[in-house]
């Protein structure tokens, strides 16, 4: 038989988390834009570099912004710009001319690496506590 866990407080604890996200949503902005930039200087690292000069090369054009109005819609929008990005990512096929399949290039998945990287530094953890902190100064 499974029996049910409730903890006294925490849905509390939840609600006030969330009203101080949306109070303080200029905080937690600023933190959210510290996390994603730190996940964009990793994919810029890991990105593949041609060794050509060129207008779009895929490490130069990578672009993050912060989206949303209120703490809870807040989200960070991290893309690149290069219009052979999502070619050199996941791979493709190679073809002649007329339209014959001469092989496969298989994808480089930097992105990805970049991910676990970020997720395994543990960057966004530090930077939800620095909100944590900040939100609890102002609310003291």
């Amino acid at each position: 038989m499974i029996e049910e866990i409730e903890i006294k407080g925490l849905s509390d604890y939840q609600k006030q988390l969330a009203a101080a996200a949306n109070e303080y949503a200029a905080t937690a902005e600023k933190h959210l834009r510290k996390a994603g930039n730190a996940l964009k200087k990793m994919a810029k690292e890991k990105s593949p570099d041609s060794g050509t000069k060129h207008r779009r090369k895929i490490k130069e054009s990578w672009t993050g912004e912060v989206d949303g109005t209120s703490g809870q819609d807040l989200e960070y929008k991290l893309r690149n710009k290069a219009p052979h990005y999502h070619l050199v990512e996941r791979g493709h096929v190679q073809t002649t001319p007329s339209g014959r399949v001469t092989g496969f290039v298989a994808g480089r998945h930097f992105f990805e690496a970049a991910c676990k990287e970020f997720e395994s530094s543990g960057v966004a953890d530090k930077e939800v506590e620095a909100f944590m902190n900040e939100v609890g100064k102002k609310i003291d």
